[in-house]
């Protein structure tokens, strides 16, 4: 029973004991009263027919005549005459009830007042007594009716004082919802600290989860900068804040072969050809700060571009590289510019050497081709040092035709992959898009398709008709499926209430959608995410985090959100088996997973062998090729 119910049934028993307590009393009162009022009409009676009889009464006869007309004119319950010896002489009495007052409230109220007496004398003579009890028909009648007067009195009172406890206890019970709602969240590991209201028992404990939040949200915070602080240590040049060489390795193949990106882009190196002169002209100490500026000046030219990596390949040698970038004239034109604003340019001899890619390609021979077109710059030469030319596929008006008509026609396919857990227990089934196009008569990968979509502004259409493909093989097949979520769909109001509004006409199939959102959505647009997050979670869906890696720092922010899972990027997971330090940075990560109440799951395991060393560290699921 809750709380309120209990509140109620004591709130009603005690009006319930305060009016029974005063209605009795109330009508104790009257029925005392009454009995007074009758003994003293009784008494006045019997005096004034005694003084009659006294009078007017010379044998029984006229005694009898005198009481016949008094007992017909009053209302007596019964009249004695009685003689000088006490013999009763003459008697009348009424036997009728008042059949307007139940039985039993005479019963619980009786009225019984003291019958009045008087002497009958003449001179010094006395001729005998005169013993009346009034009838107390009336006094029950006026008892009733004051009993019933008082009884709607009493229900319009506690009818209105209820409304007011009504009114007053949900207004004290206000924050007792916000304390279910907190320990809810707390149930399900989301730490989320509300404003203690001003009821001193609902305060302390407000207070107290408060403080658990807080110690736990700082312990999350604590850790997750433990662990961007051991990840970058591992990952990160400290002279210049690109990736040590191996990571960027590692960064760039996961870049290339990943099916949700870009598959083409530009690879460019960048070296300094005359560093051992310059460590003996100005010194190795300010080399090294030369060189930082020039990461510095490299970062903000291509500020404007999005998903670029950086990465220190040697002492003198920087890797960039660019996905969806074609144009590497005006790319190496703007870089070059750049850099000549760095102090000490003038002494710097830089080489420039690049090369575009596609999906699936090679990055060993990638980075072999920059090496072979590495050139010294050349104002003349500088837009020729590029190899393997990238040519768009299709142009702008192929791709507009190649989208509509997989929109009109219903094109879009699931490509399904496993994601295993523990004993190789399902978990559930990845589906990222295909676009079998009749247009082109290709099979195209989301990576290649969803850049043009967002130009042309048919991304929210694109992923609503992926949401009907999987509310339809959820319900054929019945697994769990897991596809992607874009920008727009997480952070349009509109096009989400579309997508709420597909999911519960399908409520069955919801409860088995898996929901994975980028986490440069979830970190860059934390306030659309949570808004997100709120609207869908009721629909029994679970959302998580994919290709989580850069914000590994950040991640106790998403403490309160109620996110079921979080997928590790493949390059965290990446050769795990030689490396002390990630297998270190992943047990982390699984401690502050498993805090929040989330699944861990590894991205692209390649290798079988690392799959049981994963489990082994904490994680819940893995995917990738290693998984069947």
């Amino acid at each position: 029973m809750s709380l309120v119910k209990r509140l109620w049934i004591a709130i009603c028993l005690i009006i319930l004991a305060a009016v029974l307590s005063a209605g009795i009393i109330n009508i104790r009162s009257a029925q005392h009263y009454l009995e007074n009022e009758l003994k003293v009409k009784n008494l006045d009676n019997a005096t004034a027919l005694a003084l009659t009889l006294s009078q007017s009464a010379s044998d029984v006869v006229t005694v009898d005549l005198l009481l016949s007309s008094q007992f017909d004119l009053g209302h007596y319950q019964h009249i004695d005459y009685l003689g000088p010896d006490g013999r009763l002489m003459a008697h009348r009495e009424r036997t009728t009830l008042p059949p307007a007052v139940p039985a039993w409230f005479m019963r619980l109220f009786p009225i019984a007042p003291e019958p009045g007496t008087a002497v009958i004398q003449h001179g010094w003579t006395q001729l005998g007594s005169i013993q009346l009890r009034s009838d107390p028909s009336f006094a029950y009648d006026s008892l009733w009716h004051s009993a019933l007067e008082l009884a709607e009195l009493f229900l319009l009172g506690g009818l209105f004082v209820g409304a007011l406890g009504m009114v007053y206890i949900r207004r004290v019970l206000q924050p007792l919802q916000r304390v279910v709602e907190q320990a809810e969240a707390l149930a399900e590991r989301r730490y989320l600290e509300i404003p203690p209201p001003r009821t001193r028992e609902f305060r302390l404990i407000i207070e107290a989860m408060n403080r658990l939040a807080h110690r736990t949200k700082v312990l999350l915070d604590d850790e997750a900068t433990r662990l961007y602080k051991l990840k970058t240590e591992h990952e990160v040049d400290a002279r210049t804040g690109f990736m040590v060489g191996e990571v960027f390795r590692r960064n760039a193949a996961d870049e290339i072969e990943r099916e949700s990106t870009n598959p083409q882009g530009l690879l460019l190196l960048v070296r300094i050809a005359n560093l051992e002169e310059l460590n003996r002209e100005i010194g190795r100490q300010q080399a090294d700060r030369l060189i930082g500026l020039m990461a510095q000046q490299m970062r903000q030219a291509l500020q404007a571009q999005t998903g670029v990596h950086y990465g220190r390949l040697g002492a003198a040698e920087f890797g960039i590289l660019l996905p969806g970038q074609g144009d590497s004239a005006a790319v190496l034109q703007q870089l070059h510019a750049s850099l000549l604003q760095v102090e000490h340019s003038n002494l710097v001899q830089l080489s420039y050497g690049a090369t575009c890619y596609e999906a699936h390609s090679d990055l060993f021979e990638l980075l072999s081709a920059c090496e072979q077109h590495m050139a010294p710059v050349d104002a003349e030469r500088l837009t020729l040092l590029v190899s393997g030319g990238m040519q768009p596929s299709h142009s702008a008006r192929e791709w507009e035709q190649i989208l509509q008509v997989a929109l009109r026609k219903h094109e879009f396919q699931l490509a399904l992959y496993p994601v295993r857990g523990r004993n190789n227990s399902y978990l559930h089934t990845e589906a990222p898009a295909r676009l079998h196009s009749s247009v082109c008569g290709e099979t195209l990968v989301a990576g290649a398709f969803l850049p043009w979509a967002r130009r042309q502004g048919l991304v929210g259409q694109v992923d609503l008709e992926i949401l009907a493909q999987t509310l339809a093989t959820v319900e054929r097949h019945g697994h769990d499926i897991c596809i992607n979520l874009g920008y727009e769909s997480v952070c349009d109001e509109g096009l989400m209430q579309r997508i709420i509004d597909m999911m519960e006409q399908s409520k069955a199939q919801s409860a088995q959608l898996w929901f994975d959102v980028g986490e440069e959505i979830a970190f860059e647009h934390p306030q659309a995410f949570a808004r997100f997050c709120e609207r869908l979670r009721p629909l029994g869906c679970k959302i998580g985090i994919e290709h989580l890696d850069h914000h590994v720092g950040h991640l106790a922010r998403l403490h309160g959100l109620g996110l079921h899972y979080i997928k590790l990027s493949r390059t965290l997971v990446q050769d795990v088996g030689h490396e002390e330090t990630a297998q270190a940075l992943l047990r982390g990560l699984c401690t502050i997973g498993h805090t929040m109440g989330m699944l861990v799951i590894a991205e692209g395991v390649s290798q079988s062998d690392d799959v049981p060393l994963l489990f082994d560290l904490g994680l819940d699921g893995v995917t990738g090729s290693a998984v069947v």
